[in-house]
């Protein structure tokens, strides 16, 4: 039951915070569009939320974010990603408390989803975790705090209560925020956000909720598992368009990305969405997130012209593995030649990129089904150009999949403390160690895979495009490198592997580097 929102002279401001991200942050920003969902109830009702993105000054955030904390701040929610962001979430807290002790410290998303209690017992500065959707939760939190009550019976809501930690079960249903509710104006400069080497003013939305298959490695069906009924809804395709047009006219928005856990369950929905965006004559371009290769095999050539016809620029696919074992262990319905046919019929769109994630160190992999997702990434660019290779993912178990259970039976121990969560950066080249499985031998080819993923497809001349210092850099590297990377990776070559130490460097130096995104406002006519 919802109380209307009491002002008091005190303690009423809310600032959601998005911290630094790992490496690949230097290049792509997107949005912080969880945190604009949280606001959602929160703005509806008139309650006073600001939201501060460490990302777009990450040398000078502490003290822009200083600035932003007085007397009146009740909350600081945080949203946080697994590996570094962990870290990060702990700095800001420490920060917040050191300023003043009684401002309320939450921490929600990804990693307080599934971490709740241990975030409560290792984080001293944490006051309260939020589980799952964070909207009506962080609006119900609010309440009580703002007339001084404890969040007694709140789902979702997590704290401590003297040394126990209380935890109410969450709704178990999927969250939809109407676009109209999204207050989208609590950012000033959609322009601060996008792709290096681009210069799309892009907007992430949701076509469908939820997801239907049963991934073994991924958090979405741990996620869903308890939501009653179905696991995929699709969004009605009126609404959709609705909300791609509402981004195009009033955000000038010239990029929509679907980040669906998955859009092609049903094909005949997604033709829908782009039938009608023709039919209206938005000129907007689209990306989809989630596209398997289950669903790959059903589109025709007919559907993959439509998806070119109304601007598709991109759609990722979950690859994930060249070894037909460890394809059948994470349960992707496919096969390494289901994947290659898929590619050769995607080669012949050509205007559509096709970005391809993998996963390396799973439970129980060889070294000889590391060598055949390296022979499969080779042979898929070979097949098709305008393939993109994603940087692939180092394995990392999360709690309540089942490749969690077997990582556990594996003898693998799950970090508890900021610094442990560090090493679990899915994108680095570091934290093999706490994966007792990974062998010196396929350690090495992961790290080689690694740094080969980023000149294997000469990702530089498709994506860094822009006349910037680090995009020519980036060009640069890739011109004068890059044909030793890839006869490195062909030939499985490790010796005298100065390249994982520059790596590393290199890495860490990118965590704390701006993008200089180049301004649409002149660019993007509305």
């Amino acid at each position: 039951m919802n109380r209307p929102i009491v002002r008091t002279k005190g303690r009423h401001k809310i600032l959601l915070v998005y911290p630094l991200q790992g490496g690949s942050g230097a290049f792509v920003r997107h949005i912080p569009l969880g945190l604009l969902y949280t606001s959602a109830k929160l703005v509806k009702q008139g309650a006073f939320v600001e939201i501060f993105d460490c990302r777009l000054n990450p040398r000078t955030w502490r003290e822009e974010l200083a600035n932003k904390l007085d007397k009146e701040t009740l909350i600081v929610g945080i949203s946080v990603m697994t590996g570094s962001p962990v870290v990060q979430a702990s700095k800001i807290g420490e920060m917040v408390k050191e300023f003043d002790s009684h401002i309320n410290v939450v921490w929600g998303g990804p990693h307080a989803t599934f971490n709740p209690n241990s975030i409560l017992e290792n984080e001293e500065t944490c006051d309260y975790v939020v589980n799952g959707y964070g909207s009506e939760a962080f609006f119900e939190l609010y309440q009580a705090l703002i007339v001084g009550e404890q969040p007694r019976n709140i789902p979702g809501v997590v704290y401590r209560d003297g040394t126990s930690i209380v935890a109410t079960p969450r709704e178990e249903e999927f969250e939809h925020i109407k676009y109209e509710d999204i207050p989208y104006h609590l950012i000033s400069d959609y322009d601060a956000y996008g792709h290096i080497g681009h210069n799309n003013r892009t907007f992430s939305m949701y076509s469908a909720l939820g997801c239907p298959y049963l991934c073994t490695f991924c958090s979405s069906p741990a996620e869903y598992r308890d939501i009653p009924g179905k696991k995929w809804i699709p969004l009605e395709v009126q609404e959709v368009v609705d909300h791609v047009e509402y981004v195009v006219k009033e955000y000038r928005a010239n990029f929509v990305y679907f980040i669906d856990d998955d859009s092609f369950v049903n094909l005949k929905h997604v033709e829908g969405i782009i039938d009608e965006i023709n039919r209206r004559g938005l000129k907007v371009k689209l990306g989809f997130r989630g596209a398997r290769i289950n669903e790959i095999k059903k589109m025709t050539d007919v559907f993959l012209d439509k998806l070119v016809a109304a601007g598709t620029n991109i759609i990722h696919v979950g690859a994930e593995s060249g070894s037909d074992r460890i394809l059948k262990l994470i349960k992707k319905d496919c096969t390494a030649e289901d994947i290659l046919e898929c590619n050769r019929k995607l080669a012949r769109h050509p205007e559509m990129k096709t970005l391809y994630n993998f996963m390396m160190g799973a439970p129980t992999e060889t070294a000889e089904e590391l060598k055949a997702t390296r022979d499969l990434m080779l042979a898929i660019v070979r097949d098709h150009p305008n393939s993109i290779i994603g940087t692939p993912n180092r394995f990392r178990p999360l709690k309540n999949t089942e490749l969690y259970d077997l990582a556990i039976e594996s003898g693998y121990t799950p970090p508890s403390t900021a610094n442990e969560w560090l090493e679990y950066e899915i994108e680095s080249a570091t934290g093999t160690d706490s994966l007792p499985w990974i062998s010196e031998e396929i350690k090495k080819m992961m790290d080689l895979i690694l740094i080969g993923s980023y000149f294997i497809d000469r990702k530089a001349i498709k994506v860094a495009t822009g006349n910037s210092a680090i995009e020519k850099f980036v060009r640069l590297v890739d011109n004068v490198y890059g044909p030793i990377a890839r006869w490195r990776l062909r030939n499985g070559n490790t010796k005298f592997f100065i390249e994982l130490p520059i790596y590393k460097f290199a890495n860490n130096v990118a965590k704390s580097f701006t993008p200089n995104f180049e301004s649409k406002k002149n660019k993007i006519i509305a």
